[in-house]
């Protein structure tokens, strides 16, 4: 076993690695973590060994798959780093997959209608209580049907949404540049020429009605919208004309949203013939996933895909599409 670089050099490589990428800094992450363990625990070696890792990856007694997959995970990567440039090379952790979330829900055209017409048949108010109420159902009016629409036509999460900074949207080229992300990956996200011009005329109106504000969405103070805001409205709009769930059953969320989006892209994927595997990487940096397998999941929730897959791509529809956990 290669012991070349300490790990304080490795750590200083592997965030350059990701920085090239467009990763945010690491910082009280698990590989800080252990790095912070090591010093504690070898005082007297500034180097990783295949003994540190083993100790500090086994799963502990008071420790959840999650909690234990998600340590894992995160220092597997810096391992994988260093395997590759020839250092270790060091056996990875072994994990048990965490439970994964409940099944997403998928909607029909019939639900997607029922929610957009009650989106834009919200009115503010006629006859406010004050000043501050006037202003919050007024920009309730502008930005709800535009915030919807957005989520649901890019497919980018919930918090990415109400986090956009004026500066983050390229109206001239149709473009959204998500900073404010789930820790993970920066990205680029276009826009449909349609959604463009809807934020246009919006940008329009929030310029006029709120000039110094610093979000694109932003609250009557000028600041970031709750999320407990979006999900009230959300589920609002969604059980006004849609039926409300039975009893035992799960109530909408907007993140589902998300999940249509992934799933309407891969449903549309067989119609122009375009290489799925493509198709596949264009998506999972599009949605700003880290790793592929998030956007692979989606695959199993498309009836039938991976038939007409077979057809379209013959052999090769088995790499594209392995099986994987939720």
């Amino acid at each position: 076993m290669s012991n070349e670089r300490t790990r304080a050099e490795w750590l200083a490589d592997y965030e350059d690695y990701r920085a090239a990428y467009g990763y945010k800094k690491l910082s009280n992450d698990a590989i800080h973590l252990f790095l912070r363990w090591c010093e504690r625990n070898y005082p007297g070696n500034e180097y990783f060994t295949q003994e540190m890792i083993d100790l500090w990856g086994a799963k502990r007694d008071t420790e959840t798959d999650w909690t234990h997959s998600g340590r894992a995970a995160a220092l597997n990567g810096l391992l994988r780093y260093i395997n590759d440039r020839g250092d270790g090379p060091f056996r990875l952790l072994e994990y048990n997959w965490a439970a994964g979330s409940p099944e997403p829900v998928l909607f029909t055209q019939e639900e997607l209608k029922n929610f957009f017409r009650a989106v834009d048949e919200y009115t503010p108010f006629e006859h406010p209580r004050s000043r501050r109420t006037a202003l919050c159902s007024l920009l309730n009016a502008i930005q709800l049907p535009v915030l919807f629409r957005l989520l649901y036509s890019s497919g980018i999460r919930i918090n990415e949404g109400r986090w956009l900074h004026r500066e983050d949207v390229d109206l001239e080229r149709g473009v959204l540049y998500i900073r404010r992300t789930k820790g993970y990956i920066e990205r680029l996200v276009a826009l449909h020429p349609t959604m463009t011009e809807l934020m246009r005329e919006y940008d329009a109106k929030i310029r006029e009605l709120m000039p110094d504000a610093v979000p694109y969405f932003p609250s009557n103070t000028g600041e970031y919208h709750h999320k407990i805001w979006l999900n009230k409205y959300f589920k609002m709009f969604w059980y006004k004309y849609n039926p409300r769930p039975a009893p035992g059953e799960r109530s909408v969320v907007p993140y589902a949203l998300r999940h249509n989006y992934a799933v309407e892209n891969i449903n549309g994927w067989h119609q122009d013939g375009y290489n799925a595997d493509k198709r596949l990487v264009a998506l999972s940096r599009s949605m700003g996933h880290v790793y592929i397998q998030s956007t692979q999941y989606y695959f199993h929730l498309v009836p039938k895909f991976a038939d007409i897959m077979e057809d379209i791509e013959g052999e090769s529809v088995n790499n594209i599409i392995p099986e994987v956990e939720p």
